[in-house]
């Protein structure tokens, strides 16, 4: 399919976060848009696994949110199971129902996601244009409010605005010499670094030969034996999310877990032995009394991940020597642990809020009045702001969740004489707190990301 001379956005990526912007802009009345992405097709696995209250209302706002509550499971709470503790239910999301139609946790597979935004796309006759490589974008010659979007190819395509949704690794970025940083220090490099030293963690889909003793409608959170450091999650997948690798109606598990210095980096894509090592060391036989250890069937999808976060230095920026709008969003802008299964839902809410911005923007800008095009163009720098703001609080919460569950679960001792467990008074503290139900209804706000403005 040829491409068009000049269109209204680009949007270079087609994950989460530019499905959900498309549609956005659609809805908003900017429909001259064209989708673009290097990979032949989206990837048929699932990565992130959940999506909060605030993302199904930013869905429901573009008229999907009933679509992706069908095919997913409502999760009730956090359960945090240690040996020694009833279980913990750190946050209960049956609280958020005074403040939401969705006071749930939605699990729900990312690829599931991306194909229901791909269906919804191509109904408002929304195309994605694959494979198709942005390398360059540069200001129009004879106007450098505009920008050249530049592909492998050779095709040129003019463009009012562009927005870099492709990935932590994003092209674009690095096109517009955006920093890339991790807000804590540990990264400063416009290119995410691959080593293996910094991917601690895996995440895997699974079937398994018995169920777990663990409950269906919560994200189980198992701390590993005393002596160990580390925390396993299993969560419940909902329907048949695998169609053409198992048959129908088979259970499937995500399975997530940090991986000890002990261990040494883990595979790219572990597979059954691995995994199975993992859940023999760390599974909920360790914590669940009565629990019998779990065995993994097949592998559906692995991956390693790295427990960094990392944050572009602006989201709004420029082609170098222009002055037209890119915008970074999804991952090209932030990016965070799993933990908390909060960069994704950034993602899709960033793109929600952006789509009646930049539409406004083009539209002024088509209308070639200076003060409305400044006010426009104001009010997308409005957005970039406070989107970056708010993606350092949820590094931080991210954070603060990591730090909760990664505690040394051993005996250590004061002036070498007086015993002591960090993970026992910790879990101790918990299991109180948890016992108020104003405790986990806050907990379960700070997650819902209700409080996102």
């Amino acid at each position: 399919m040829s491409l068009p001379k000049s269109v209204d956005v680009v949007i270079v990526g087609a994950g989460p976060a530019g499905h959900t912007l498309a549609l956005s802009l659609h809805q908003s009345g900017c429909q001259d848009i064209l989708v673009v992405d290097g990979q032949h097709r989206t990837a048929n696995t699932s990565r992130a696994a959940a999506l909060h209250a605030a993302t199904v209302e930013a869905l429901e706002r573009l008229g999907l949110a009933d679509r992706f509550v069908a095919k997913g499971r409502q999760m009730q709470s956090t359960t945090i199971w240690t040996k020694g503790f009833s279980p913990i239910a750190s946050a209960g999301f049956r609280s958020l129902a005074k403040n939401t139609k969705y006071p749930f946790i939605l699990g729900i597979p990312q690829h599931v996601s991306e194909q229901i935004l791909s269906d919804a796309a191509k109904e408002r006759g929304i195309i994605v244009h694959r494979p198709l490589r942005v390398v360059d974008l540069k200001p129009h010659a004879h106007d450098n409010t505009l920008t050249d979007v530049i592909f492998e190819n050779g095709e040129t395509i003019r463009a009012r605005a562009v927005v870099g949704a492709d990935g932590s690794r994003s092209t674009v970025r690095s096109i517009c010499g955006v920093e890339w940083n991790d807000p804590h220090g540990e990264v400063n490099a416009n290119v995410v670094d691959d080593s293996a030293a910094a991917a601690n963690m895996i995440v895997a889909d699974v079937t398994l030969t018995a169920p777990p003793s663990l409950r269906p409608d919560a994200i189980n959170l198992v701390i590993a034996p005393e002596g160990q450091q580390n925390a396993l999650m299993i969560q419940y997948l909902p329907g048949d999310p695998y169609p053409d690798a198992v048959p129908a109606g088979t259970p499937v598990y995500r399975i997530a877990s940090g991986i000890p210095a002990a261990l040494g980096p883990p595979p790219r894509a572990p597979e059954v032995a691995y995994l199975q090592g993992l859940l023999d060391a760390f599974g909920p036989q360790h914590a669940v009394d009565g629990a019998a250890p779990l065995e993994v069937e097949h592998a559906l999808w692995s991956s390693r991940f790295r427990t960094h976060s990392g944050i572009a230095g602006a989201f709004l920026t420029s082609a170098p020597g222009g002055a037209g709008p890119v915008c970074l969003l999804g991952d090209a802008a932030h990016i965070h642990p799993p933990m908390g299964g909060q960069g994704m839902n950034l993602g899709m809410r960033d793109a929600a809020k952006l789509g009646p911005v930049l539409a406004r923007y083009v539209q002024a800008a088509k209308g070639g009045e200076a003060g409305a095009t400044a006010a426009a163009r104001a009010d997308v720098e409005a957005w970039a702001t406070q989107r970056r703001k708010r993606a350092l609080e949820v590094i931080d919460l991210v954070r603060t969740i990591q730090s909760r569950l990664w505690v040394p679960n051993k005996t250590e001792y004061i002036f070498g004489v007086l015993p002591y467990n960090p993970a026992w008074i910790q879990f101790s503290v918990l299991s109180t707190l948890t016992s108020f139900e104003w405790f986990r209804s806050k907990t379960a706000w700070a997650v819902s990301g209700l409080g996102d403005p």
